[in-house]
């Protein structure tokens, strides 16, 4: 198998971001700053003053096409060759965020969120035909405390504890070329919700200097039973480090590297035909990546602030075949009163 080289853009973006926060900054108070949130791509980043609320809307999309298995290329045929009747070609992942979070005490805040999923796969069959697969619509709702361990003027720690209830659907099918106009169920990654109760435990320390910050971020989703469908998705541990700087008032930039680890699915859901493409194999999901992200972050008075994050894959090791992740972008808009 052939290894995929490392894209060169991602290292551009992080030379543009450096040049970017070369200006100085100008003093002002923390909550003032643009970088008193964390880049947009970093949910749960703070918790909120005694009976203050934030509203906030993230739109995350994720681009991926090309397979791997483990950190090695393959292609179509080697897909074919491993027994499976299908083979994917390129997908997009869209998710929509509504979030409001609300300063319960002193210590304490509470977050909701709502997703709204989009997702995407296009598929190709032994004789060259391809079709698409599509799933739309609410996905698991997240009820979160963000508790206060350590505030003071330079630096800020809290934890996070969340739950992940199964208000999504588990149920979306779709139609492919052998299956002869039936509706079938469609593979893991394309259902709206784990099926499951799940529970989100994490950590975000943040320290800031006079015109810098620096941020690090550990949050895991812990799955503990299969639902009613025999299967558990995978485990996700997730962490984040980055470096903010103002270069003036308003707009600060940012540069961030994350690392994801996703868990195989344990079981296997009876209407799901392991041998039809990989997407649909328990032991072909998950995996783990580390991105690269160069972001900017703007703030307006009156409460307002927006986030912009674009971000290229540095390495990748898949439980595959799988497939690879390539360009993703994150935006957003924050609005504090």
């Amino acid at each position: 198998m052939k290894h995929r080289p490392l894209s060169p853009w991602p290292l551009l973006a992080l030379g543009l971001t450096i040049a970017l926060t070369c200006s100085r900054a100008q003093a002002q108070s923390w909550d003032e700053r643009p970088d008193a949130f964390a880049p947009i791509g970093i949910t749960t980043d703070g918790e909120k003053a005694y009976g203050a609320w934030t509203f906030s809307y993230q739109n995350m999309r994720t681009d991926g096409s090309g397979l791997l298995d483990g950190r090695g290329q393959v292609t179509n045929s080697d897909v074919f060759a491993a027994g499976y009747t299908d083979s994917p070609q390129s997908t997009t992942r869209e998710a929509h965020w509504l979030n409001a979070l609300f300063g319960y005490d002193q210590s304490t805040s509470l977050l909701l969120t709502l997703p709204f999923l989009n997702n995407e796969v296009t598929m190709a069959t032994p004789l060259g035909q391809t079709y698409e697969l599509r799933s739309t619509g609410m996905g698991d709702l997240n009820i979160t405390g963000l508790f206060r361990l350590n505030h003071e003027e330079d630096e800020t720690l809290h934890a996070q504890l969340g739950v992940s209830l199964p208000t999504g659907s588990r149920d979306e099918r779709g139609t492919t070329p052998s299956s002869g106009g039936i509706s079938e169920k469609l593979p893991y990654s394309l259902q709206l919700s784990s099926g499951t109760l799940d529970l989100i435990p994490g950590i975000t320390y943040v320290k800031r200097h006079e015109s810098t910050s620096l941020g690090f971020q550990a949050k895991e989703i812990v799955r503990f039973t299969e639902n009613s469908d025999d299967y558990q998705l995978g485990n996700v541990a997730l962490l984040s480090g980055w470096v903010s700087r103002v270069f003036n008032e308003s707009v600060s930039a940012s540069l961030r590297l994350g690392y994801c680890y996703e868990g195989r699915v344990k079981g296997q859901d009876t209407d799901i035909d392991p041998t039809q493409s990989p997407l649909h194999d328990p032991n072909s999901q998950g995996g783990d990546r580390i991105t690269v992200w160069a972001g900017i972050n703007y703030i307006e008075t009156g409460g307002h602030s927006f986030g912009f994050e674009i971000g290229g894959p540095l390495w990748q090791d898949l439980n595959g075949p799988q497939l690879e992740q390539d360009l993703s972008y994150a935006l957003g808009w924050h609005y504090s009163f």
